[in-house]
């Protein structure tokens, strides 16, 4: 019988296969549903640092204005009553309670502000460790972030960054200085569209596709080994062989979101099988003793991570 088991940072996971934050993890019904369809960690739906702000500045009779534009204010306000502090210390409570499996609390955030100071608050309520999901392009912003959440917490603190880095390799040494304990590559940013005969902005593709797994895949295999922290895989995720894959480039884990948008029990049950599957046809006995086999590191031919798409148009690579 195949071991799926992933022990990092204190915590253990019964299994490598992740519920990313979304709305499935927004509600104690669909948590419990996850988890008792075999998912291995759940990140819960995501507080947003302006959420905290106005939920902090309305107890202090501060009022609720943050950036000065009404509409932007009236849909956060908004957003913020649907989904307050409060209501979220008691979402972790109750995942705690009707699950088994690690409760991961998640803040999207942008700066090392005031709202830091509640981070403390998600951790008294039973969370097993807090994810930023961080939309910052400066590196040394994703220090100071990570170091001011940590300064706060004990719990492990797991950085989720996008790849509108110049240089992903240093955000994320940038992080394991700062004190996180894993990076999650990579934050999916807003997709958007045009429509041009109202000639109006609109929402892009909401979710994500296969091909898009190919940014996590480059850099998981680019940077495990070269970094002590665990790298978990987001974005373009959707079946069994999909997971082999990243834990074979080095990931600890990979968040999935996107493909448990309308059966997830199934998807869950499908990834499971296949990865137990596939283990027993190449007689691994556990995730650990084929995680990295087909990094940069462990290649007998590095470049081609690099500029595989040059050799092969235009080389000899077969």
């Amino acid at each position: 019988m195949a071991a799926f088991e992933v022990c990092e940072f204190g915590l253990s996971f019964p299994n490598p296969i992740i519920a990313g934050s979304s709305a499935l993890t927004g509600n104690i019904d669909s948590i419990k549903k996850l988890s008792a369809a075999g998912v291995g960690g759940i990140v819960l739906k995501s507080l947003f640092e302006e959420q905290i702000l106005m939920a902090s500045r309305a107890e202090a009779n501060k009022g609720g204005v943050i950036y000065g534009l009404d509409e932007i204010d009236d849909y956060i306000g908004y957003y913020e009553r649907k989904h307050s502090l409060a209501e979220y210390v008691a979402l972790i409570r109750a995942a705690k309670q009707e699950t088994g499996v690690p409760v991961i609390a998640s803040i999207n955030c942008a700066s090392e502000g005031e709202w830091t100071a509640f981070a403390s608050d998600l951790e008294a309520a039973g969370a097993d460790a807090l994810q930023l999901n961080i939309f910052a392009l400066r590196a040394q912003d994703l220090g100071a972030i990570v170091r001011a959440v940590k300064s706060r917490i004990r719990i492990p603190l797991i950085a989720k960054i996008g790849y509108y880095h110049s240089d992903i390799a240093q955000a994320v040494r940038d992080l394991e200085r700062a004190g996180a304990s894993a990076a999650v590559l990579f934050n999916r940013p807003y997709s958007i569209d045009f429509d041009i005969e109202k000639m109006a902005l609109t929402q892009g593709a909401f979710y994500s596709g296969h091909e898009e797994m190919a940014h996590p895949l480059r850099w998981i295999s680019l940077l495990h080994g070269t970094t002590g922290l665990p790298l978990f895989a987001s974005t373009g995720v959707q079946s069994g062989d999909d997971v082999v894959k990243m834990l074979l480039a080095g990931a600890t884990g990979v968040e999935v979101v996107s493909a448990f948008r309308r059966q997830p029990e199934s998807v869950i049950s499908a990834m499971k099988d296949r990865l137990g599957e596939w283990m027993q046809a190449h007689r691994f006995e556990s995730v650990d003793a084929f995680r990295g086999r087909m990094s940069q590191a462990s290649s007998r031919a590095p470049a081609m991570y690099e500029r595989v798409q040059y050799m092969k148009y235009y080389g000899d690579l077969q």
